[in-house]
């Protein structure tokens, strides 16, 4: 009798929580522009106004690339900074809280200007990033949330780059500098993308990076993308991300399916699901789950909000069960320069 109290009031506890998630993920992701505008049902149908997307599309065609590289600047992914030359950065901060692991704030930095008279070929960069994320390309606050390993560390970085070679669908780039602030830790990177486009609504884009560092020695990252888009309001993406390095004794591996919608000016939502391991590690497959995301300008064209939720199934060792947790956050993200 007290065992089927026990397990009704356990049930009861997780059904609340769960009620409770939905109405709080469903309170984040609605538009805050909902109220902004009465409807009227004598309104003519106002058609989605796509023009400012031209904006972004200096020496780039209107097909999937330029889709691809508009969400990538809208959403913070990394690869804005290998896209185009120039001076930018961004500043980001965030609280997440997930059933798994709690509260955590999240922050980052990281800036890139271009130096004068170099012919945009030579660049400054300073940040405060996880590093490992860094030299994989994968130094994204957003994505970082969600699938960064429980053992990444911000810190400072300062480092000078040269790209010799830059192509509408290709790039090769070298960067070297320091990390650790005082510590001055040396590394050293080289990186190549490209970029394979079949038509106007299919391409592959490749990153292919070695780095070394003082501390622990040369590494090696291998990224592909396959990015669709049926027309300029949508993008899906699927993504493979392999990383060998001398201090892990596996492959780390991340991959992610993900899909993005512009539903108006400056304004998108995006699913996301993503797994994430380790080879020759106890627990091989360290984390899989999904998020809803919501991103807009606020305030701002320079400024951007983004809020998400979701559910994620973490495990580290073979001894813990593998449960699903909550994950919930928002973050507020300013960018600046070119």
């Amino acid at each position: 009798m007290h065992r089927n109290a026990y397990v009704t009031d356990k049930a009861r506890s997780r059904c609340m929580r769960s009620l409770t998630f939905l109405v709080i993920l469903g309170y984040l992701l609605t538009p805050l522009s909902v109220a902004e505008e009465p409807e009227e049902d004598d309104a003519p149908e106002r058609q989605l106004d796509l023009g400012w997307l031209d904006t972004i599309q200096d020496g780039v065609e209107d097909s999937v690339d330029a889709t691809a590289r508009w969400f990538d600047q809208f959403f913070g992914d990394s690869r804005s900074f290998d896209d185009a030359p120039g001076s930018r950065g961004r500043l980001s901060v965030g609280p997440e809280w997930s059933e798994y692991e709690g509260w955590k704030v999240r922050s980052s930095f990281r800036a890139q200007f271009t130096l004068p008279n170099t012919e945009e070929r030579f660049s400054a960069i300073v940040g405060r990033v996880d590093f490992d994320d860094f030299v994989t390309g994968e130094d994204t606050h957003r994505q970082g949330s969600v699938i960064r390993r429980e053992t990444g560390n911000e810190e400072w970085i300062v480092g000078l780059g040269f790209d010799p070679s830059r192509g509408e669908d290709s790039r090769f780039s070298v960067s070297a500098g320091i990390r650790g602030g005082l510590r001055a830790d040396l590394y050293t990177q080289v990186r190549y993308l490209k970029q394979y486009r079949f038509n106007d609504y299919n391409q592959v884009r490749s990153r292919s990076s070695l780095f070394w560092r003082n501390s622990d020695g040369f590494g090696a990252n291998q990224r592909f993308d396959w990015e669709n888009s049926p027309n300029s309001e949508w993008l899906n993406r699927l993504s493979m991300d392999v990383t060998r390095a001398e201090r892990i004794d596996g492959y780390r591996w991340r991959s992610s399916i993900a899909s993005y919608h512009i539903y108006a000016p400056e304004r998108a939502m995006a699913v996301e699901f993503f797994w994430r391991g380790e080879t020759k590690m106890d627990v091989p497959v360290r984390d899989y789950g999904f998020r809803i995301i919501h991103r807009r300008s606020w305030l701002r064209d320079w400024l951007f909000l983004e809020t998400y939720g979701g559910i994620h199934w973490p495990r580290r060792e073979l001894n813990e069960p593998r449960l699903g947790s909550y994950l919930l956050g928002f973050e507020l993200e300013m960018w600046f320069g070119d």
